[in-house]
């Protein structure tokens, strides 16, 4: 088993975390600017109704010198990191909402051979997926939490009061069936429903298909996603292997001989 790492080791370690460019000065790219597009869009893509969503608008950093060494039109050469994002998506079957925009900035936060992308979040709602789907049917929406008194209460009052905004949780319910048993109907609540073999998970499934914690479903912007935990013998929904997958009203989940169907609370 490995120790812990020396002091010569942890510095190696923080040495090629580094841009190259810094490290030796050479001339930055217009082709690392490329690869931190490419990250920013790995580190912001969302999956809703099976399908992968990536932001659309970007921003680039760069030091003074470093912007002024770059060859030719800014102009042109972000129409053309423009176009590299989009041919990234279609080249992973990524979904973009709206055609890719890209904007080079200087900073004085940036040091030279650094370069820094920021993304604008994605947020796929029922309406942008079947607009970018061409009208294809996506799960239909769970209804949303009814407000509680306290907070019409809260809202009424004189004295302006500023709440942080919280996600809502979907109104459902699953319905878990598993071979010689009686059908059992877990709530779905705020926070994280775990499921698996071990006796710790909120849905226990006795089965030695199951990992002791195999999977868990939880509340991301406003919808279900099940993420399957590396689990020994995987998940399917709706016969589908899957890792990680926005969830509808319907959508049968099969964990080992055991299934987990999603319906609308009663």
């Amino acid at each position: 088993m490995a120790g812990p790492l020396t002091a010569v080791e942890r510095f190696f370690e923080r040495l090629f975390e580094r841009p190259a460019a810094r490290l030796f000065q050479s001339r930055l790219e217009p082709v690392q600017i490329q690869r931190g597009l490419e990250r920013a869009i790995e580190s912001e893509r969302r999956i809703h109704a099976r399908r992968a969503y990536v932001p659309s608008h970007f921003r680039v950093l760069l030091s003074q010198a470093d912007m002024a060494a770059l060859d030719g039109d800014q102009e042109s050469m972000t129409r053309e990191l423009a176009e590299s994002v989009r041919l990234y998506a279609r080249a992973h079957g990524y979904v973009l909402l709206a055609r890719p925009t890209v904007v080079v900035q200087v900073s004085a936060a940036v040091t030279q051979g650094d370069v820094r992308v920021y993304a604008d979040p994605v947020s796929p709602g029922v309406e942008s997926v079947r607009a970018a789907a061409g009208n294809a049917p996506v799960p239909q929406p769970f209804p949303p939490e009814q407000p509680r008194a306290a907070d019409d209460a809260a809202l009424s009052q004189d004295t302006a009061v500023f709440a942080a905004p919280s996600p809502s949780t979907p109104r459902a319910q699953l319905a878990v069936r598993t071979p010689g048993q009686p059908v059992s109907r877990v709530a779905v609540r705020p926070g994280t429903i775990r499921l698996g073999r071990s006796l710790d998970n909120d849905i226990v499934l006795p089965d030695e298909k199951v990992s002791r914690h195999h999977g868990q479903i939880g509340v991301r912007l406003g919808m279900l996603v099940y993420t399957d935990l590396r689990s020994t013998n995987g998940s399917q929904l709706n016969g589908a292997a899957v890792s990680e997958i926005a969830l509808g009203p319907g959508d049968v989940l099969q964990i080992g001989s055991s299934t987990v169907t999603v319906e609308p609370a009663p």
